[in-house]
């Protein structure tokens, strides 16, 4: 089935194109994401109330890009120009991180980088559009979270990047290069979203004059249908905000070795190769609900280890653990929430990415509860997993809410009312 799915994505007319654009986004992430956190503290001095404000402000600036992108990127401003303009002034501030000193300069080249922002939901939003739109519903899933593998194996080469470039030279000075890498791949996304959303215009174009017939329609979802799935994810995404954030500063404390916590990142990211696949596969036929609440479970069990074992064979062992909570929440999520959304895929996107960024402050803010960088941060997202899982499925009525709205689409004008409680 996964090979299946695999060779029908590769076999999709700009499908390895967009693919590539997704591997390379995250080696770059991968790169840069455990090097920040130590030169705000190590280069530039920042303490960490100081490193907090920091990733507030980016996960603000973050929020407003995900939003304002995600609504003009559906049929207001072509995706590709978006794309263009945001990696730009992203190059920009990541060449500004390397050249910092102090911290006022540092937050303003950390809020210019975060025009990043921009890729990750558009590269999406075109294979939901473009690569797997004409797909079954339940395919769709499975083909989503096929392609966010990529993005894991291009994390588990770019963690092994990060290693050697902490080894090797300045963490700051590795800035230039990341710059570079951004500049590279902005230019390259670029081209690829303006020749997919083309053939996507095509598309639209001929089935227009086919006059398909309408059912294939969806409905769409009231904005109250959303609150709580969303704010479930948002809950589950703060937990392992928390892991992003101080993973790197918790395992440089306990063992000095600003090496670990990259190779614990690709250790998870190589496991994600595997349980990517597998939870999507199960997503389709059990739902995305149940897999998401599931293995927000299992990350809690991580998190416990975490925050209690110093023996590091242990705590890379759990790394191929926490790569299940990984996959559901930025794999299968992703296609969940897209999903909710129908056709709106940029604003599925958008959304999608703001609720990753409206858990990170959970897991920005959640951490100063405990004194300095000790283990005992894990406790809080631990809590949060629980907490996330039993929001999802106690309070998450969008498949009861969809049904009725289906029912009632699909009832001919006949006078009759339609019974449908929720």
């Amino acid at each position: 089935m996964k090979l299946s799915v695999w060779t029908r994505i590769w076999r999709t007319k700009y499908g390895a194109a967009l693919g590539s654009c997704i591997l390379l986004q995250g080696i770059l992430m991968a790169v840069f994401n455990p090097l920040l956190p130590i030169v705000l503290t190590e280069k530039i001095g920042l303490d960490k109330e100081a490193v907090t404000v920091y990733f507030l402000m980016i996960v603000g600036v973050d929020i407003a890009i995900s939003l304002i992108t995600g609504y003009l990127s559906d049929g207001i401003i072509a995706r590709y120009k978006l794309v263009l303009v945001g990696g730009l002034i992203s190059a920009l501030g990541f060449l500004g991180i390397a050249t910092a000193t102090e911290a006022p300069y540092v937050f303003i080249a950390g809020a210019l980088s975060v025009g990043l922002a921009v890729l990750f939901p558009q590269l999406f939003a075109v294979a939901k559009l473009g690569v797997v739109g004409d797909w079954e519903r339940e395919s769709q899933t499975l083909g989503i979270t096929i392609l966010r593998t990529l993005f894991s194996f291009g994390f588990i080469l770019g963690t092994a990047l990060s290693s050697l470039l902490a080894r090797i030279m300045d963490i700051q000075a590795a800035f230039f290069i990341i710059a570079a890498v951004v500049l590279g791949l902005t230019v390259y996304a670029t081209v690829v979203l303006y020749r997919i959303e083309g053939f996507i215009r095509h598309n639209a174009l001929t089935d227009a004059a086919d006059a398909k017939s309408p059912e294939k329609r969806s409905v769409s979802l009231p904005a109250y249908a959303l609150v709580v799935p969303l704010i479930a994810l948002v809950v589950l995404t703060g937990a392992d905000t928390t892991r992003q954030f101080y993973l790197s500063l918790t395992m440089f404390q306990l063992f000095a070795d600003a090496s670990i916590a990259p190779i614990m990142f690709g250790i998870t990211a190589a496991a994600e190769l595997i349980t990517m696949g597998l939870l999507g596969y199960l997503s389709s036929k059990i739902g995305e609900k149940i897999v998401i609440a599931a293995s927000a479970l299992t990350g809690a069990l991580y998190f416990v280890v975490m925050a209690f074992s110093q023996s590091l064979p242990i705590l890379y062992g759990a790394q191929i653990f926490y790569a299940i909570n990984v996959a559901a929440l930025y794999g299968v999520a992703m296609a969940y929430v897209q999903r909710l959304l129908g056709e709106r895929a940029g604003l599925g996107g958008g959304l999608y990415m703001m609720v990753l960024q409206f858990g990170s402050l959970v897991g920005i803010l959640g951490p100063l509860l405990v004194t300095g960088y000790d283990q005992r941060i894990f406790i809080i997202p631990a809590i949060l997993c629980v907490v996330g899982a039993v929001v999802l499925m106690i309070g998450d009525r969008t498949a009861q809410i969809e049904k009725r709205l289906q029912l009632v689409q699909d009832t001919p004008q006949s006078g009759v009312p339609v019974a449908a409680e929720l």
